[in-house]
C-alpha cells in the first residue's frame, strides 16, 4: 500500500512538473490591480501582444447590423475614438474602452482582472453578470441591447478597470 502511494505522489510530482513546463507565457503575471489606459496603448503601440493596430474590431466582438460602420474600424482606430451623442457616440466609447481591455487582459506583464472570453476570477468582476463570457460577451451583448445606457455603463465599468495602474513604461 506505501508502494502504491508513494508511486501516485511520484507520478503527481511528474505531471505537475510537465503541466507547469507546458504551461504558456500569457501566466507570468495574474493578479487583479493593473490596467493601462486607453491613451497608454494607442501611444506605446510597440508594447501590443497578440494584437497589431490594425486588428479589426470585427474580430473582437458580434458588431449588430446597425452598428456595423464600426466592424471595419482597426483597434487603433478604436483607441483615437471621442465620443459623441446617440448611439454611434456611446459605441464610440464602450470599443475605445474594450479595446484597452483586450489589450491590458492579453498583456503578459498586466495583472488585469478581466479576461477575453472567459468569467474574471476576480471580484467584483466575477460576480458581474456581464461579464460571463469575459470582455468578448459583455461587449457583444452590450452592442446588441442597442440601449445607449447600458453600452456607457460597461464603457464605465470597463474604463474603472483600465484606470487600475499601468505596471508598463
Amino acid at each position: 500500500m506505501k508502494h502504491r502511494t508513494l508511486k501516485s505522489v511520484a507520478t503527481s510530482a511528474l505531471l505537475a512538473g510537465m503541466i507547469a513546463i507546458a504551461s504558456p507565457a500569457s501566466a507570468t503575471k495574474v493578479g487583479s490591480d493593473q490596467g493601462c489606459t486607453p491613451g497608454y496603448w494607442k501611444n506605446h503601440t510597440s508594447a501590443w501582444q497578440e494584437y497589431s493596430t490594425s486588428t479589426p474590431l470585427s474580430s473582437l466582438f458580434t458588431i449588430p447590423a446597425n452598428l456595423s460602420s464600426f466592424g471595419s474600424k482597426t483597434m487603433l482606430e478604436a483607441l483615437n475614438g471621442g465620443g459623441g451623442p446617440g448611439l454611434n457616440g456611446a459605441t464610440t466609447i464602450l470599443v475605445r474602452a474594450a479595446s484597452a481591455s483586450y489589450l491590458n487582459a492579453a498583456n503578459d506583464n498586466v495583472g488585469f482582472p478581466l479576461r477575453r472570453s472567459l468569467p474574471s476570477p476576480f471580484e467584483p468582476w466575477a460576480s458581474d453578470a456581464r461579464f460571463a463570457n469575459g470582455i468578448r460577451g459583455a461587449v457583444t451583448d452590450a452592442l446588441a441591447s442597442g440601449n445607449r445606457d447600458t453600452i456607457l455603463a460597461l464603457a464605465t465599468t470597463l474604463d474603472n478597470a483600465n484606470n487600475l495602474g499601468c505596471p508598463l513604461n
